[in-house]
């Protein structure tokens, strides 16, 4: 009894196993941090993220999150984390995320609504009270449970979440931008000069994406109050861009078709 008395604190202080990472976390750009229970520290690379963790960007950061069936973008200034649970899904307390998804296994939860569907969709999140969540369809159907309705979306339509516990109210997409320069026919530039960007549109903001020319790979994302954005693009290669109308509530519209830069050596 002495024995088995004397290794009783040994068992005890035993460490729980780490929980296995599910998701593989790349840093695009700009400030992030990775962490859990109020710990974080800043990345600047690939880094490997589990159940009960979090992904934070600053207002110059952007992530994109990976599991075997989706992608998530992460956007700027945005919070993000995979509850712990049996049942996987993906908690947005602020920001703005963009998940492409081959199965509607993963739901994605605000503090007022949630939201499961295979396809693309973009939601975001404004956290001043009471809370604002609005969800965006690019491709495929979504059903998001907001208060006592379940309501399906599907693209063309927005829906917006005032408050934990309201309706949700179905509106249309902000129209899409058009005239975009340069277009489908690529501008060449040289590497190390910025390209400026141009649209046409009725909307006070946008949301422009730079990523790679399969459109598989976010590059570059920027929030512009405007029709015309300068950057830089990284590297050499043949580039692919795109332009979001955001409406005065934040719900962003589908996408333009895309254009495209080429970028070579000096």
């Amino acid at each position: 009894m002495v024995a088995a008395a004397a290794a009783s604190p040994l068992l005890a202080a035993r460490p729980e196993p780490a929980t296995p990472s599910v998701a593989a976390v790349r840093v695009v750009e700009g400030r992030v941090e990775h962490g859990s229970d109020g710990s974080w520290k800043g990345e600047s690379a690939s880094f490997r993220m589990a159940p009960g963790e979090g992904v934070r960007t600053g207002r110059d950061g952007l992530a994109v999150l990976t599991l075997p069936w989706m992608q998530i973008v992460v956007g700027r200034d945005s919070a993000v984390s995979l509850p712990s649970g049996r049942v996987l899904s993906t908690s947005l307390e602020k920001g703005r995320i963009e998940q492409r998804a081959s199965s509607d296994i993963l739901k994605v939860k605000t503090k007022e609504a949630e939201i499961r569907g295979a396809g693309s969709v973009v939601v975001s999140r404004a956290d001043e009270a009471p809370g604002l969540t609005r969800v965006s369809p690019l491709e495929g159907i979504f059903l998001v449970k907001a208060g006592r309705k379940v309501v399906a979306v599907a693209p063309g339509q927005g829906l917006l979440v005032r408050g934990k516990g309201a309706a949700p109210e179905v509106v249309a997409l902000p129209a899409r931008p058009r005239d975009l320069r340069p277009g489908r026919d690529p501008l060449y530039v040289e590497h190390g000069q910025p390209v400026t960007l141009t649209w046409a549109g009725t909307a006070r903001r946008y949301h422009v994406e730079v990523s790679s020319l399969s459109g598989d790979e976010v590059l570059l994302a920027r929030d512009v109050a405007g029709s015309s954005v300068a950057v830089s693009l990284p590297g050499l290669g043949t580039f692919r861009w795109r332009v979001s109308a955001v409406d005065e509530d934040g719900l962003e519209g589908a996408p333009s078709d895309p254009g495209f830069v080429c970028v070579v050596e000096k």
